[in-house]
């Protein structure tokens, strides 16, 4: 290789690295495509993490919040818990951190730490909490409505066919985006029971599996578990000691937030692979990743080193 493209190729890492940097030191939690976030229950903050699980960021919200998710227009959507615990705000923040728009509700979210997940798509915002899924059009902050009841509604998930699974206490239920119901799961844990205390569902679309949450019996406590989302039989299954929020991420493993352990991550056996590092967190989300200015960086530079290869090639 010459010297002179060597030195560039140097110069081009070292942009990359720059950058890279720029980023890893930021106090505030900023929108890196592939980075984690997590939040707390009786906690204001929402924390960033890299790809390696490090803390890269936090920042302080006026009030507790408690699920989030980013949604496919870009924002992060997090739930409030309202004033003077009242009722809920789910606020839509882009990545300057402004909020774009506010949702409210008057369901309690704070009679239970684990309320307040959220589910996004193209048209619809889902706020799971108390007995209901309340569910609002995106951009009109006046139009929640209560789709679906059941005791507790824990979290939902959404599916290929614009269905959501919606999960209470102790069912799972298929529903449309209207709240119909269309089927009942037939799901039991590996001890033959009922599952108890449901928490959080996740869905793998590529694998047609159903992730679940539950905080179980006596017999079978805290469980997270892995079924067939066609059939609802169990697959594979393993202890995880209060096991609340999960979240697939981009790689198919499973980001699974708990009360009182670190955020650990599963793969699709659900053996523990990492941990996000910093202390206990209870929700999980993940920004899918897009092209941005690091990864354009490295393929510039990827590109520009089989130029420069290819001009030192002998002829042959």
């Amino acid at each position: 290789m010459s010297r002179h493209c060597w030195l560039t190729v140097r110069v081009a890492g070292a942009i990359v690295a720059i950058a890279s940097l720029t980023e890893s030191v930021s106090a505030a939690i900023t929108f890196v495509p592939g980075d984690y976030y997590s939040s707390n229950y009786f906690s204001n903050t929402v924390t960033q993490y890299d790809l390696a699980g490090n803390v890269v960021g936090s920042s302080t919200m006026p009030n507790e919040v408690r699920g989030i998710a980013f949604g496919p227009d870009g924002f992060l959507y997090e739930t409030q818990v309202g004033n003077n615990n009242n009722g809920f705000n789910v606020v839509a923040l882009n990545s300057s951190g402004a909020i774009q728009q506010t949702y409210s509700g008057n369901v309690y979210i704070f009679g239970d730490i684990s309320y307040g997940k959220v589910t996004v798509d193209q048209q619809y915002l889902y706020v799971a909490g108390q007995d209901q899924l309340t569910r609002f059009l995106l951009g009109n902050p006046a139009s929640g409505t209560a789709i679906y009841m059941n005791n507790q509604v824990y979290d939902s998930v959404l599916l290929p066919n614009g269905n959501l699974m919606v999960a209470s206490a102790s069912q799972i239920q298929e529903i449309t985006n209207a709240g119909a119901v269309v089927r009942t799961l037939p799901l039991v844990g590996p001890e033959g029971l009922a599952l108890n205390d449901i928490r959080g569902i996740a869905y793998n679309p590529v694998t047609n599996d159903l992730f679940v949450t539950e905080l179980g019996y006596t017999r079978a406590p805290f469980e997270l578990l892995r079924y067939h989302a066609t059939t609802g039989a169990l697959e594979k299954s393993t202890t995880f000691i209060y096991g609340d929020d999960i979240q697939l991420t981009t790689s198919g493993a499973l980001l699974v937030g708990s009360r009182t352990q670190d955020p650990t991550f599963f793969d699709e056996n659900l053996n523990a692979i990492g941990t996000l590092h910093g202390g206990q967190q209870m929700f999980v989300t993940q920004l899918v990743p897009e092209p941005s200015t690091l990864v354009l960086l490295g393929l510039a530079m990827f590109a520009l080193l089989l130029f420069c290869l290819r001009r030192v090639r002998p002829n042959v």
